[in-house]
């Protein structure tokens, strides 16, 4: 019997899932939230005898009905970032079975992008002061979308601090383990507790720190950082691709292919092989649930501990 993959949700990530999933040569039944039916979902989920797996696609603010009729039925889930938004959600998330948590995925997929992979063979303590930054004007982001009927506008589960929290993880796998110390954030007069921009400082146990920063706001798109150390320093771009390694030996620069949906591909392909407890899965540094909780805990963590220093003034739809 060939495995089903269940896609719920059906926005873009939702679409391109599934799509994917398609392309791996994989069963798909695509869902839309909109006309779940909880009941009919978990006959159908029963009816796979053991081999079916879903792809969480939904807002964040109800995957725990989905979450729970998974772990039921022993069913692998792909569950897209953030898994929550409140601790309280992430600790419940993580009561399922440590069997189930080990086959299943949190959709951190910029750890599949060249750069990261090439960020992630460094150690760790050699830094002593990191920066990942992302921003990019919001309205930009696609044709014909009107950012106050969206998700990102609500106060429960909205913002960008959620929206763009890849940089969050991606400071967690890099340089580990990381403690929140605070997180300022900038509003709109519009959408109360929705943040247009917010900043987390990071401190580490061996005494490095660092900083997240996201935004809404910025006219051209900004994704880079740094991380700084006493024998060498390293920059990169991930708009351009690129890396700067500097030491007292030298400058070298490290340049990236990528097609942006391959990152998209071999996280689902990975998914697909931890779902089916089959060989070949490509990335050490997969987001398998069980081992990115403390990426999982910490967006949540800064989510809940957002102190709002200001408003901006930006014309939205």
């Amino acid at each position: 019997m060939a495995w089903t993959y269940f896609v719920v949700g059906s926005g873009s990530i939702g679409r391109r899932h599934s799509a994917n999933l398609q392309s791996l040569g994989k069963i798909v039944e695509h869902l839309a939230w909109r006309e779940f039916d909880a009941e009919a979902f978990s006959n159908s989920l029963a009816r796979c005898s053991g081999q079916a797996a879903v792809i969480i696609a939904t807002a964040t603010d109800v995957r725990s009905e989905l979450v729970d009729i998974c772990a039921v039925h022993n069913a692998p889930m792909y569950i897209e970032k953030p898994l929550a938004f409140t601790q309280k959600d992430v600790a419940a998330i993580y009561g399922i079975e440590i069997g189930l948590q080990q086959r299943s995925m949190v959709g951190f997929m910029m750890r599949y992008h060249p750069l990261t992979m090439f960020l992630s063979k460094f150690d760790s303590c050699e830094f002593f002061r990191l920066q990942f930054e992302i921003g990019h004007d919001v309205r930009l982001w696609r044709e014909n979308w009107s950012f106050s009927e969206s998700y990102a506008a609500r106060a429960e589960g909205g913002g960008v601090l959620l929206d763009l929290c890849h940089e969050i993880d991606l400071a967690c796998m890099i340089c580990p383990p990381l403690a929140l110390d605070g997180v300022t954030s900038i509003g709109h007069e519009r959408f109360s507790g929705v943040d247009f921009a917010s900043t987390l400082s990071l401190v580490s146990p061996n005494g490095a720190s660092g900083t997240v920063s996201m935004d809404y706001l910025s006219p051209v798109l900004v994704r880079s950082g740094s991380l700084i150390g006493c024998t060498q320093n390293v920059v990169f771009d991930y708009v351009d691709n690129i890396a700067t390694v500097s030491s007292a030996a030298g400058v070298i620069e490290h340049r990236f292919d990528l097609e942006r949906n391959a990152m998209f591909i071999a996280i689902m392909r990975d998914f697909t092989i931890l779902a089916e407890d089959s060989a070949g899965a490509t990335l050490p540094d997969m987001p398998r649930m069980d081992r990115v909780r403390n990426s999982c805990t910490l967006i949540a963590q800064a989510w809940e501990q957002r102190k709002f220093v200001g408003t901006v003034e930006v014309d939205l739809k």
